[in-house]
Formats: structure tokens, sequence, C-alpha cells
């Protein structure tokens, strides 16, 4: 779980050339002005020690961006995650990923294609340097849990979050007081969502977007979709909750359904990046 403005980025640059140091800047729409960076932390070795400049897909025109970028920090402080351009050698994964821990907003990822990013200057041998530490990176995932948890109203003594054999009990650090989702429907979702009753005659319609509940077992297959006179969204797709039905719902009923629970249970519905396209007979 964390924020995650990739589609949102418009370029950045990040420097790790002093060492514990992370400073730099990204361009987000949304946002008027730059976000400043001044994070504890390094690298990882296939980049650290040097710059990394990337470009992101969006353009800064994007209005779309407005509401989800409302209530990100201008100045990023806290601490570094898993920062890495993917190469070698690929301590965490084989692509550019930039994560970190924010005092104001929690743990936010970026993830983006080899492509999109150029590395400046040249990073200290590897040979030379040691990899990130898992035990301080799952101390960093277990504190944000916690926090969470804190911002949650879960009481601490029954708020105690595991992280790689990291045991980190609420109180110890408290996130950003808003339990942020994810965006649930893009301009790009929106383009090609076939209209309401466009698959009608289709034997076997193909699911385009899944959304599910992170703390319970339902979930939204959506085959169709069309805005409303009132702005909202209709949904038309597989249902899996108490049973597993095609019918209708709504985008507001998904971003609203939490309001007013507590605990876990408030986590906001969220929208499955890795879903590709399935058939609805194939959808279990």
């Amino acid at each position: 779980m964390a924020w995650r403005p990739t589609q949102y980025l418009v370029e950045g640059e990040l420097d790790n050339s002093y060492p514990g140091k992370v400073t730099g800047w990204m361009k987000f729409a949304g946002l008027k002005e730059k976000v400043t960076f001044d994070l504890e932390g390094n690298f990882h070795r296939d980049i650290r020690g040097a710059k990394i400049r990337f470009k992101g897909d969006d353009s800064e025109d994007d209005l779309d961006a407005v509401g989800y970028m409302q209530g990100f920090a201008q100045h990023q402080t806290g601490e570094a995650g898993d920062i890495t351009a993917g190469r070698q050698p690929a301590d965490y994964v084989d692509y550019p990923y930039i994560e970190w821990y924010s005092s104001e907003n929690g743990r936010v990822v970026i993830e983006l294609e080899p492509v999109q990013i150029e590395v400046i200057g040249t990073p200290i041998p590897a040979i030379e340097s040691n990899p990130i530490s898992r035990d301080e990176q799952n101390r960093n995932m277990a504190e944000f849990l916690a926090g969470l948890a804190d911002a949650a109203n879960i009481p601490t003594e029954n708020a105690v979050c595991l992280g790689g054999g990291t045991v980190v009990k609420a109180n110890q650090k408290t996130t950003s007081n808003k339990i942020r989702g994810m965006k649930l429907l893009t301009q790009e979702i929106k383009k090609k969502l076939p209209k309401l009753g466009e698959t009608s005659e289709q034997a076997d319609p193909v699911a385009l977007v899944k959304f599910f509940d992170p703390t319970g077992s339902w979930t939204w297959f959506v085959v169709e979709g069309e805005e409303q006179e009132d702005g909202d969204w209709l949904f038309y797709g597989l249902v899996h909750g108490f049973e597993k039905e095609l019918g209708y719902f709504r985008l507001s009923e998904l971003e609203h359904c939490k309001d007013g629970q507590t605990g876990l249970k408030a986590l906001p519905i969220e929208r499955d990046l890795y879903f590709k396209p399935t058939p609805v007979s194939r959808l279990n």
C-alpha cells in the first residue's frame, strides 16, 4: 500500500553524490511548483554516488492530477526506500524503482521503464559498497504500517506490525493523517472502456479493469463503463462479493464504501495495477 503518483510524473532529478543523503526535485501534473527532496539514505549500489534524471508520461496540464495530488507535500523529507535504476548489480528489481517514506505522505512509490531514466556521473564501484540493508528497509515498512494503524485509531496495544522479523508498535511512528487510496479511474481507462451495452452481443466479453478491497474478499471487474449526467460513472461487469454475479455498480460507491468505518476496514478500495484484460469466463 502506497501513494503511487507515477502516472502524474512529468520529470525529476535525484542526487546521491553526498553519502547518506538523497536530494533533488520532481515535477508532477496537478502541482504548480516543483516538489523538492531532502531524504536520509542512499541509492542502491547500481547508482550509488550518482545522480538520476527521469521523465514521466504526463503533461503539466492534466486536470485529473489536481485531485489526486492534493495534500502532497511540496518539500519531501523522511527516509529513502529502495531507489534503483535496475542495473547490475540488481539487488532489488531489474527496472527503475523510486521509493521513499515521506514524513508527510507516508510511503511513495514511482515505477518507470529503463528508457525513462538517465544516470548522471559515475556511481561508486559496486564492490566498494554494501547492498541496501533489507533489515532497515523492513523496519521502514513496518514503521509505515504501524503509522497507518495509529492513524486508523487502532489501540496501541493491538497495533503490532511485522516486517521481515522486525516488530514495530503503532506509537513508534505516525504517518500522514490521511489514509489515501489511488486514483481509481484514469483518463486512459476512460478512453478504453466500451460504453454501456456495447459488448452485449459478445459471448465472452473482456474485463479491462479490476478493483479490490485490500482488507476483504470483494472484487469488481469492469467490462463496460459510461459517465452519467451527474458526473458519476456507471460500470457493468463481474462482481465477486457474497456471490459471483454480473451487474452494475458505480464509481462513487467504490470511492465512498468505506466512509464512516474505523480501523483497518477503513482502507480504501484499490485498482489492481497489474491486472491484464481477461475474458469474463476466465475470472476466478
